[in-house]
């Protein structure tokens, strides 16, 4: 979490900032909103903040006073956007039309395409040396990357993309993959609508299933969101309405945490020490969790609507939430002070929080 706090907190900031994340106190800000309904993906740096949905991925300057028009970074593709990830200087996406596609951020913009898949690329990630995309065909592909080789001739202002090294077959449809901490391994989430686990971790040195976890899944739980904590222990969520912890050392979920609304769970950040926040399936509900309870500390409604809309990706740090919805982009800020308190626990008969106007 240290990586993408900015800025960082004293010891007397991070209480008052802390009791304003569990009682509730924060301000709501609203960056900018899309007349279409999309389904975006959003990434938190230190330094800055990736938004991308339709057919752009906009990268901006994390500043106190931010201003939609003000990007440093501008993607535009010929198909919509279904995720991607900031890599070093690189943007590494997928598209509907099964492309990927990675642009450099800083430098001479190089740019480079391959068709990766026969259909929507749902997942993608990378590590220092291999791209690993994901998709609705069913098929998880590593493809190796030029990025750090200098010692290959490739045009100017291109990236080497060189072909697939592995295919993974899955006959599943493909809905979330992340490596771990080291590049050694990589989870895979599916739809669950076959008679196999919707989870499965790879070596991507010989590309072999490493870990067998043992759960009975129940048809359709699908795994939307995968979060590593260390080399050993990873996060997920989905359509089974769980955030689950998984220890590989074991082969086990180790813990589990139900919606308290008993809503699909579409995404989960985590500061990889205890604190989880996740974004759900109705009403731009997030909730904020601590490992160590077995309840909800706290839920923030992002953004009131008529129109109920799920939060499709979410991030945070110690002072700042953020979560897009199907047409908005929204902040929510924790350093403050007099703000409202929008104190929700009591509705789910949660143990309550003492909160006082003086914390």
């Amino acid at each position: 979490m240290l990586l993408i706090c900015n800025p960082l907190l004293c010891l007397r900031q991070k209480w008052h900032v802390s009791r304003n994340w569990e009682c509730g106190r924060y301000m709501e800000r609203t960056l900018f909103w899309e007349r279409s309904k999309l389904m975006p993906w959003i990434q938190l740096k230190q330094n800055s903040l990736w938004w991308g949905a339709n057919v752009q991925i906009l990268g901006y300057r994390r500043t106190e006073y931010f201003d939609a028009y003000d990007f440093f970074h501008n993607s535009m593709y010929s198909k919509d956007v279904c995720k991607f990830v900031v890599k070093d200087n690189y943007v590494i996406s997928g598209h509907v039309d099964g492309m990927l596609e990675v642009q450099e951020i800083r430098g001479k913009g190089s740019f480079s395409s391959r068709n990766a898949h026969n259909s929507d690329i749902n997942a993608v990630d990378a590590t220092d040396y291999v791209i690993l995309t994901g998709s609705n065909d069913g098929n998880v592909k590593v493809w190796p990357i030029g990025m750090h080789m200098d010692d290959i001739s490739v045009p100017y202002g291109t990236i080497p993309i060189f072909p697939f090294s592995a295919h993974i077959p899955l006959s599943d449809r493909v809905w979330s993959l992340a490596a771990d901490p080291t590049g050694v391994k990589f989870a895979v989430g599916l739809s669950g609508n076959k008679n196999k686990s919707p989870l499965h971790i790879f070596d991507i040195e010989c590309y072999n299933e490493s870990d067998v976890l043992r759960h009975c899944w129940r048809k359709g739980a699908g795994v939307l969101g995968i979060v590593w904590e260390d080399p050993n222990t990873l996060l997920t969520c989905g359509y089974d309405t769980y955030v689950r912890k998984w220890d590989l050392r074991t082969a086990l979920c180790v813990n589990s945490w139900p919606d308290p609304t008993d809503a699909t769970v579409y995404c989960l950040s985590s500061d990889h020490a205890y604190t989880m926040v996740t974004g759900t399936q109705y009403h731009s509900k997030a909730v904020l969790w601590d490992q160590r309870q077995k309840n909800f500390v706290q839920i923030y409604f992002v953004h009131e609507s008529y129109e109920s809309s799920p939060i499709y990706s979410i991030c945070f740090d110690s002072t700042h939430l953020y979560a897009a919805t199907d047409q908005h982009f929204i902040q929510l800020t924790f350093s403050g002070h007099s703000y409202d308190e929008m104190n929700y626990r009591y509705m789910l008969d949660a143990p309550k929080i003492k909160c006082s106007k003086t914390d």
